[in-house]
């Protein structure tokens, strides 16, 4: 991140003369905590400050949401939920600017369940350009607007929220950001990279532990031949998805914000579960979207992704507490079970809308 800012403040583009491996409205926010300082510590705390900040968001839009719905303590839920998972991703959650997008992608949410298409679409557009997954959320917000009869201030809200990236252009050759992520091979904490080491721990698969330019993967002929499958799988799952909750949105009508993140929550967690890159802070992206799912029908959701958030310390930075080695027997079997969990959720959630649901109305 400091690289990033130090390079752009001396007059190094990114994309162009220097590896950025983010959206081009990412850069403000690695920008902005040179403001502390120009210090490699002052530039940290000041990092830090600004994930505070999108936290207290999250969790104030959260309280807000609770108590619109609820009068009552059950309105608290969101937030409880939300607040005790966090602290388990302490060691890089002031860190990481995931809480950003998170927060961006909750307040599109809430603005597209208060009606207000036009700031919905461009709060999508922006999150779109901090990072890159809540395009996820493009097809079925598209559809349900467009049954409000607000299809075109949604999307006009997001032509105005993606116009400046389409204008950079010109300028930047943003998207190498998206070859650089396509090109990584099994990150570590991947679906397909902890059955792999598990086989590995077992003696009946030869890959490796290896770092490679920012993160560790397995690598070995068995990752080679399963990299491939793995991407197939990846598309074909969030593919599949967003064909699942658009034509449930289409048949949907007076949603709630509840329901409203049941659908999301099926193509993000395919995109979570069966990406060949697995990194711990996804986590917070699914965070937001599953307190709301404690509104209205079945919570066991989100104390799903409560329960991987929990485990996911023991992962990284690893319970014995050298990760750069590798995981061992527990740990692993700790990892995959997690992952299973994330799927065994995507599962649920897909068979939720394809079968329209056992999404509950609100209750009045």
């Amino acid at each position: 991140c400091r690289g990033m800012a130090d390079n752009l403040l001396a007059g190094k583009l990114p994309y162009r003369e220097h590896v950025f491996e983010y959206p081009p409205y990412a850069i403000p926010l690695f920008l902005l905590p040179r403001l502390f300082g120009g210090g490699e510590d002052n530039y940290l705390d000041g990092f830090k400050t600004l994930a505070f900040v999108a936290d207290g968001l999250v969790k104030l839009l959260l309280l807000v949401i609770g108590f619109r719905r609820f009068q009552t303590a059950r309105g608290l839920l969101p937030l409880l939920i939300y607040s005790v998972a966090v602290p388990f991703l302490h060691f890089f959650y002031l860190q990481r600017y995931d809480v950003w997008p998170a927060f961006i992608s909750l307040l599109a949410v809430w603005l597209f369940g208060s009606k207000h298409y036009l700031a919905s679409g461009l709060a999508v557009a922006i999150g779109i350009g901090v990072k890159l997954y809540p395009v996820l959320f493009v097809p079925p917000l598209f559809i349900l607007a467009l049954r409000e009869g607000k299809g075109r201030r949604f999307c006009a809200g997001l032509a105005f929220g993606l116009l400046p990236i389409a204008l950079l252009s010109f300028y930047l050759p943003w998207w190498r950001f998206a070859a650089f992520q396509a090109a990584r091979g099994l990150q570590v904490e991947s679906l397909y990279a902890s059955a792999l080491w598990l086989g590995h721990l077992f003696g009946i698969a030869d890959v490796h532990w290896t770092y490679t330019n920012k993160w560790y993967e397995v690598q070995g002929a068995p990752a080679t031949a399963v990299l491939p499958w793995a991407r197939g799988l990846f598309i074909a799952g969030v593919g599949g998805s967003t064909l699942i909750v658009m034509r449930t949105a289409a048949k949907l009508q007076n949603v709630s914000l509840a329901q409203i993140a049941r659908l999301l929550l099926v193509p993000l967690l395919a995109f979570v579960a069966f990406n060949q890159v697995l990194s711990p802070q996804y986590m917070i992206w699914l965070l937001p979207l599953a307190a709301l799912t404690v509104l209205e029908g079945n919570a066991w959701p989100e104390w799903a992704v409560t329960l991987a958030t929990i485990l996911t310390p023991i992962v990284y930075p690893s319970w014995h507490g050298d990760y750069r080695r590798g995981l061992d027997l527990f740990e692993t079997v700790v990892l995959l079970s997690r992952n299973l969990l994330l799927a065994t959720m995507w599962i649920s959630f897909a068979i939720e809308a394809s079968l329209k649901l056992k999404l509950i109305a609100p209750k009045q």
